[in-house]
């Protein structure tokens, strides 16, 4: 819902800010949960809302998932292992 967003991104941003996080290149992985939900944004409103696209000194990745059926989780792990493995 919409104050959940307004939560996430005043979280991110302060994440985003702490200087342990500001000096290192990590991958960030965002999970856009409950996406079988018929009111649920889609993977590209969440980033939007969100502001993802002003991340441009980190790998990130946002994967449309369902906790209880766990799609979507795999794809969100191997991308985060890949983007490990680089380092």
């Amino acid at each position: 819902d919409q104050l959940r967003m307004i939560v996430a991104k005043d979280e991110l941003d302060m994440l985003l800010q702490h200087p342990d996080i500001q000096a290192r290149k990590i991958p960030i992985l965002f999970f856009a949960n409950k996406m079988d939900m018929k009111e649920s944004l889609s993977s590209v409103k969440v980033s939007q809302t969100l502001g993802l696209e002003r991340i441009l000194d980190k790998p990130w990745h946002i994967c449309a998932s369902n906790a209880i059926t766990g799609e979507g989780l795999n794809e969100g792990v191997e991308w985060l292992t890949d983007k490990l493995k680089i380092k």
